[in-house]
């Protein structure tokens, strides 16, 4: 059968190439006149595009989200290289122990690189699958650094299941803040604590996180370790303005 056009697939792409050259997304509005097309079915097609993460938005504006950056990763593309290999080997160099980014991508958290030998973990960053946000050491400080109306969103949008870990976030929510650390005390892997910290451009956009882990034996070491991170990232001595696009 032929290649040929679908009406629904030609809009979702004309809305990804629209808003990606775009630094701070199109409306709505903008979207609906560019199209041709009625607000309310381009209002449901973007709010799928972002409930995916292949849209973001911010101030009532759609940008491009982490999905597309997830994809080329997947294929082994461009947007691959980008990732400066030097950044985790110099975290992990100093703090001893496995590392992995995170970022977000929808409503779900993708680790997109690490190094370490954990190998539960480092099997969902060699495959960038994506896990929950609300139980993960990365995952509660992409949420506690998010804008508040859509931290509310993600959090309201958490299934019955789910639920347990949105409370024990919620709980811990203001030491977070106050710390810029986040813990996940062997909840997703058992045996495997880690301790998470917020991964920014050099114009303090939030990227994702970075996250260091290992066993049990190391959970008492874990807040040094966090303010170490800490101390690297906002020393310069790694720079995330450079090393991850998502």
């Amino acid at each position: 059968m032929p290649p040929r056009h679908h009406r629904t697939v030609d809009r979702v792409m004309a809305i990804l190439e629209m808003v990606a050259p775009v630094r701070h997304g199109l409306s709505l509005a903008d979207l609906a006149e560019r199209l041709g097309a009625p607000k309310s079915s381009v209002h449901e097609l973007v709010n799928g595009l972002v409930a995916t993460g292949y849209l973001v938005e911010r101030d009532h504006r759609f940008g491009l989200g982490s999905a597309p950056f997830i994809l080329t990763l997947n294929g082994n593309r461009v947007a691959a290289q980008d990732i400066d290999r030097e950044l985790l080997p110099r975290i992990h160099k100093e703090v001893g122990c496995s590392v992995l980014i995170g970022i977000q991508v929808g409503m779900s958290l993708v680790f997109v690189d690490h190094i370490g030998d954990e190998p539960a973990l480092e099997f969902a960053a060699r495959n960038h699958s994506r896990r929950s946000l609300y139980g993960s050491a990365s995952g509660k400080i992409i949420l506690a650094n998010l804008p508040v109306r859509e931290m509310d969103s993600l959090l309201l949008s958490a299934s019955s299941a789910e639920q347990p870990e949105v409370d024990r976030f919620l709980a811990e929510l203001p030491e977070v803040r106050a710390t810029g650390l986040a813990y996940n005390p062997g909840r997703t892997v058992p045996g495997i604590y880690s301790v998470a910290t917020a991964l920014r451009r050099s114009d303090g956009e939030l990227i994702g996180a970075v996250c260091a882990l290992g066993p049990a034996d190391l959970q008492d070491s874990l807040p040094e370790i966090g303010r170490r991170i800490q101390e690297l990232l906002s020393d310069g001595q790694v720079d995330p303005g450079e090393s991850v696009r998502p």
